[in-house]
This record gives structure tokens, sequence and C-alpha cells, in this order.
């Protein structure tokens, strides 16, 4: 196992509050934090700075990344999903900047450099509550509004972007975003009637399960990072988590729709998720999505080969680029 030259702890002890009006500097442990995961793009770019600190939101301490460049067309707001955590969002990130946006990502409570009980949540209405909280920070600071605000989330981002829009009842006409945009987007995962079975059976005598780490990209490279050398990578599957899932999943299965057009991409060799349930469900959820089916896609999108992954930008390229002023 290749062996960090920074330490998870000692970083996320030592992040200083975010305070807009004066974004902290990189400090040289968070810059080979940054290297390491390859998402110091304003080391080759000086039209963009990286700050790093932590937001207070839900009695958690929220690691978050702000990219700004000068004279930005908008904002994008990144959501990972389950195990995950930013650093590994490299693609997306630069994606976003090259569309001349500044970018805002947060590791989840329980993930990368945040606080909480690893891979854990009680209740994704504690998601949501920090995702609002990140949506008026962006629209507080960084002037991110209805023309210029864009959305993206992987898996669970995708099922916390879904769970804002619907239970706020956001239509076409009162969007905040310019944009939404979901990769394998979570309502159902695969096996989820054994699941909530199990769950239902374990729930009062397991607190975690081991987590096998699955061939949820055609990035092998990927695949060997994330299992062999990522320090931040939760190794449990928390029956908490799931718990919740399941409460949430029955919220939205009965919400209301949407008008709004939002983009989902979607892997047609995903096991991770339920996905021929969960695209007929966001059509009658959302019937004005749009979606592009990958042949030979797998969960992980947002880290997928590179002919999927350039494949998946260019049809979101331009899908949200006419769009931004």
């Amino acid at each position: 196992m290749k062996t960090p030259n920074w330490d998870s702890i000692e970083l996320q002890h030592a992040l200083k509050p975010l305070d807009w009006q004066n974004l902290p500097a990189l400090s040289p442990a968070q810059q080979r934090y940054l290297h390491y995961y390859k998402i110091d793009f304003c080391m080759d770019n000086e039209n963009v700075s990286h700050h790093l600190g932590s937001l207070s939101v839900g009695g958690y301490q929220l690691a978050t990344h702000v990219y700004l460049q000068n004279n930005a067309k908008g904002t994008a707001l990144l959501v990972h999903g389950y195990y995950d955590h930013v650093g590994i969002y490299g693609g997306l990130i630069e994606f976003c900047l090259q569309q001349g946006l500044n970018v805002v990502a947060y590791d989840l409570p329980g993930h990368g450099l945040s606080t909480g009980d690893r891979a854990c949540i009680s209740s994704f209405r504690e998601y949501d509550d920090i995702f609002s909280s990140m949506v008026e920070q962006c629209q507080d600071n960084l002037s991110a509004g209805p023309d210029n605000f864009y959305v993206f989330g992987q898996s669970t981002g995708g099922a916390i972007i879904i769970n804002y829009l619907l239970t706020r009842n956001i239509q076409n006409n009162n969007s905040p975003f310019a944009g939404i945009s979901l990769f394998s987007p979570l309502v159902r995962p695969t096996g989820w009637t054994s699941a909530k079975l199990l769950h239902t059976v374990l729930s009062p005598f397991v607190k975690q399960l081991k987590r096998n780490f699955s061939m949820n990209s055609n990035n092998i490279e990927f695949l060997r990072f994330i299992s062999q050398n990522d320090p931040l990578q939760p190794l449990a599957l928390s029956v908490k988590w799931v718990g919740a899932l399941k409460k949430w999943i029955k919220k939205i299965e009965s919400s209301n729709s949407s008008d709004l057009a939002i983009n989902i991409v979607q892997g047609d060799q995903d096991e991770t998720v339920e996905w021929r349930h969960n695209m007929p469900l966001l059509l009658q959820k959302f019937p004005q999505r749009e979606l592009l089916l990958i042949s030979g896609g797998r969960h992980q999108l947002v880290n997928e080969a590179l002919d999927k992954r350039t494949q998946a930008f260019e049809w979101l390229q331009k899908k949200l680029v006419w769009t931004a002023k």
C-alpha cells in the first residue's frame, strides 16, 4: 500500500472555519493531500484559486473545497456518493472548471475529512439539511442564482438532490438551479428486497458489515487505488445508514412529480443500484428528464474509463453550457 505524506486525522483537526470573506490559504499538509488525489488544479492554472476549510452544519464539521476562478460564468455544487469523498472527484471538478464555473464540493458526514461516524447517518434528513445549507452558502457568497447555478450528484449525491427537489415541490418556475445533473442516481440499490429483510433481521444485533470493494468501474487503475491506496475509504457498511435509506426510499417513491428537465447519466452495467427500476421511477417523478444510457458503463461514472467518462461529460456540456450567462 502506498503511504501518503499526510495524516487524515491531523488534516481534519487542522481545518480552519471557512470564512467566505477571508478564505483560508492552503497549508503545506493540505497541498500534499490535494496533490495525492490530483485535485490541486490551482497549481497548473493561475486563474484558479483553491481554498479548503470546514463549515459547521447540523452538528458536523464538513470539509469544504472552494475553487474560484476569474470571470467565472457561474457556480457548480458537487455532491459525492456513499463511501466516496471529494478527493476522488477530480474528473468532475476539472470538467466544471473547464466550463468556466467556480466549484464548491464537500465531504458528506462520516466521509473524507468531515466529522461523524464513518459512512453513517441516522436520517436522510441530515443530508438534506446540509445540502440546503450548502445551497444557501453558494447563493449568499458566490452570487449563485437560477441563471448560473449548477448541481451535480453521483449515486447517493443524486439521491440527496432528488430529495431536495421533490420534498420542496420544486418546479421549473421556482428552481434555484440552471442545471441539475445526476450520475447513477440512487433510489433503490441492487437486491433491495433481500437487503431490507436482512436489515430487519440484523439491525438489533449488528452495527456494521465488512465492505467488499466491488467492480463498479471499468477504470482498473481507479479500482486499484481505492482498494489499496486510499486511506479515506470506509471499510464497513453502516447498518444504521441502510435503515435511513429504507425510510427515504418509501418517502421518495410516494412523492409528487416535478416538471424539471434534469439530466441523468446511467450505465447499463451498473450492479450497485437497481437502475431498471430507478429509471422508470425517475421518469415518473421527472417526466421532462433527459437520459444518457452509457453502454458498458458501471456505477462509478465520475471515475469510469476515459472513453465512457468523456461520453458523459460531452453530453452534459451540450445540455448545460448554453444556459451559462
